[in-house]
């Protein structure tokens, strides 16, 4: 119903929008405190308690129609008489938000019966500092608005807890963010990981007397539910974003040589003074070049070099990457961003590849112990009874089912393994948890500690069963 009111406005504004009327409808409960910073010089707070069930006001003027019935307990509760962590909570960038950090609903309540502001708990206290998504609009809220948090998107993933962007992370974030009143720009789900974003408003309530301003000011922030991660892109991948070694045509040949020969460059870019990609140098136009005349200068050696956009489809562009051996990337602003050759893709691919290797290796291990120890019935027994039909040996158990075969002291007993047992089902659990996640394919790597988990466990398997 919101989108089709205001057809002209982006899906996160409308989502904004939809989460605060349904907070006034839905989640907003009879007796609840409502806190109300009032505009005046004197900068008061008013606290009431809500009295009545929501309702539709269509003799009020437009704005002020969506209604709930509130009793004012206190209407001049100065703001100096409330500490600093609650009512920069209070400053939020939603005009109907939850309060819900540091005790928030004594306190408040403190303050209506009063008047006086008790402070967080002591263990309240000790958790200001964690980086949580409720912090990230409070800092947000404090931030100037020519200066907006800058953070990567490595560290906003962080916030929620997690480390990689599958479909389900970002789901959860971006419904987050929505009801916080925030998106990224550019959107989180673009780009390497280690990238930065900016935290600013998806923009103003409809009617606020601001809002042309905030809409302008926020015209090129792009949703993030709008540019979901399905195509892997060339910005997706770490070089793209590295930026790029470059010298400048009329800088001496001896330069660029020297730069290639100490940090093992194939080619530098050639960039003029205004910042323009003029072409590029590598060790193959150096030596075309010889072949005609005596080379002295950038400017004699420089080709013509193919520059791509950062959101092009990866796979398109392979056969170019590798028949000129790679190509430079143009970031959002049309700068040239970073380069990727063929030493990249070959990375790229090795990086891809080494967790889903390290988990056959581990399946295969597990598989064959496990069908010389345990009989086909026993190992039927463990899946679903729906599966048990289909399965004909080990290889047709996941990690979860291993888990649930192992636990039982007796079967583990059989494996005849000097390894601990708790610590054992505790790495095969993990496992578990990282082969899940892989399997929604996305562009984050694994982290070290990921990576680490699964050749740990590879590697205490070929211990206790060298077979290959």
């Amino acid at each position: 119903m919101i989108e089709d009111s205001y057809p002209g406005d982006s899906k996160a504004t409308v989502a904004n929008w939809t989460g605060q009327l349904w907070r006034l409808v839905a989640e907003i409960q009879e007796s609840d405190h409502v806190v109300m910073p009032l505009k005046t010089r004197s900068q008061q707070i008013a606290i009431g308690r809500v009295s009545g069930p929501y309702r539709f006001d269509s003799d009020a003027p437009p704005g002020f129609q969506h209604v709930r019935a509130v009793d004012w307990i206190r209407k001049d509760v100065p703001r100096d008489s409330v500490q600093r962590d609650l009512l920069d909570s209070m400053g939020s960038l939603l005009t109907i938000c939850r309060l819900q950090r540091f005790q928030a609903a004594e306190r408040v309540a403190a303050l209506a019966a009063e008047g006086v502001d008790p402070g967080p708990s002591a263990d309240e206290h000790e958790r200001h500092g964690v980086r949580t998504p409720r912090e990230l609009v409070d800092k947000a809220v404090a931030a100037d608005p020519k200066s907006p948090i800058r953070l990567s998107i490595r560290e906003l993933l962080a916030c929620w807890g997690l480390v990689r962007r599958t479909p389900a992370n970002i789901a959860a974030i971006e419904t987050d963010l929505s009801e916080l009143g925030l998106t990224t720009k550019p959107p989180f789900t673009e780009g390497w990981i280690d990238n930065v974003v900016e935290i600013v408003p998806v923009g103003e309530e409809p009617g606020e007397s601001e809002a042309l301003d905030s809409r302008a000011s926020t015209e090129n922030t792009q949703d993030v539910s709008e540019f979901p991660p399905i195509t892997l892109r060339l910005g997706m991948l770490k070089p793209a974003n590295n930026g790029v070694a470059s010298v400048r045509p009329e800088d001496k040949l001896s330069k660029a040589t020297t730069r290639m020969l100490a940090d093992n460059y194939s080619q530098l870019a050639v960039i003029d003074g205004e910042g323009n990609l003029r072409g590029a140098v590598s060790w193959e136009s150096i030596g075309q070049s010889s072949m005609s005349r005596s080379a002295t200068q950038v400017s004699h050696v420089i080709v013509p070099a193919r520059t791509v956009d950062h959101r092009e489809d990866l796979l398109s562009q392979l056969d170019e990457i590798y028949r000129s051996g790679y190509v430079f990337v143009r970031g959002a602003d049309q700068s040239i961003s970073g380069i990727v050759t063929t030493a990249d893709l070959t990375g790229q691919f090795g990086d891809t590849a080494r967790p889903f290797v390290l988990i056959e290796e581990a399946e295969r291990r597990l598989r064959r112990r496990v069908d010389e120890a345990f009989s086909l019935e026993e190992i039927q027994n463990v899946a679903p009874r729906r599966r048990r039909s289909t399965i004909s040996s080990a290889a047709d158990l996941t990690l979860g089912n291993y888990k649930y075969l192992l636990e039982p002291t007796e079967h583990w007993r059989r494996l005849e393994w000097p390894l601990d047992h708790e610590v054992f089902l505790d790495r095969l659990d993990q496992v578990r948890e990282i082969r899940n996640e892989l399997m929604h394919f996305t562009p984050d790597p694994l982290n070290n500690a990921q990576l680490d988990c699964l050749t740990g466990f590879v590697r205490m398997l070929r211990t206790v069963d060298p077979r290959d």
